[in-house]
């Protein structure tokens, strides 16, 4: 998480020093399509102060950030990584409308993408807080289910096997899912080539490894024991 940190941290501070006043009717966004009209409108001298200060500004506290909450919750420093910057934005957007002073009509594009990126921020939030939790594991008489993001039902028949196992495959990449802090859902890419499934918080084992037609399928719980859900798929297996 932290080398993933760093790497955005480089991207925000490099885009500080990037735009220029003589590249900025090329490469910065809005003044780029601006009339010479309108651009006689902006203090761009005063915006671009405050645009390289910011970048600086949100490289440095996005890193310090993730550092910090790392050092007690990966799920938090996860979840400030991918939020905060959108935060950020959101005033930066709001900040920089200030900087214009010609007609009212052109701040409406900037206005719509305040509005956007507020919606996008909540989504966010809410997604994320229900996707760092542990999965549901559900025994029904005749199917498998595992609910929440990316799960799915498997018939009886479909299920062949299950043990418990303390460590995960090495993985390669995410394949279709969802990784952030602890917890990993959805479909990945082994080092060696398979595809398997996980509903896992990675700091905690062991794993209830699911053999099926599906392919191979790692869960655990946080409040649950996997022994004892290993137990309970036992015998729902051997009911069969």
């Amino acid at each position: 998480m932290l080398i993933v940190a760093c790497i955005l941290s480089i991207i925000f501070g490099l885009l500080g020093f990037i735009v220029t006043k003589s590249n900025a009717q090329y490469i910065l966004t809005g003044y780029n399509t601006m009339s010479e009209q309108d651009r006689q409108a902006v203090s761009i001298d005063a915006y671009l102060k405050f645009f390289k200060r910011f970048h600086l500004t949100l490289a440095l506290s996005l890193l310090g950030g993730v550092w910090l909450l790392s050092l007690k919750n990966n799920n938090w420093a996860s979840l400030f990584m991918t939020v905060y910057p959108l935060v950020a934005y959101l005033y930066f957007l709001i900040r920089g409308t200030s900087f214009y002073q010609g007609p009212t009509q052109q701040k409406v594009g900037s206005y719509l993408t305040v509005g956007l990126l507020v919606l996008v921020i909540v989504v966010l939030i809410i997604s994320s807080l229900k996707d760092l939790k542990s999965s549901e594991l559900i025994i029904n008489g005749q199917t498998l289910e595992i609910a929440g993001s990316y799960g799915f039902a498997l018939n009886r028949h479909d299920v062949y096997k299950q043990k418990l196992v303390n460590q995960l495959p090495a993985i390669a990449y995410k394949a279709n899912g969802f990784a952030a802090g602890d917890y990993a859902k959805g479909r990945f890419k082994t080092k060696d080539g398979r595809t398997v499934w996980l509903f896992v918080n990675k700091q905690a084992s062991p794993f209830l490894l699911i053999t099926s037609a599906k392919g191979d399928i790692y869960y655990n719980h946080d409040k649950t024991s996997v022994r004892v859900l290993s137990q309970q798929l036992a015998r729902w297996l051997e009911a069969q």
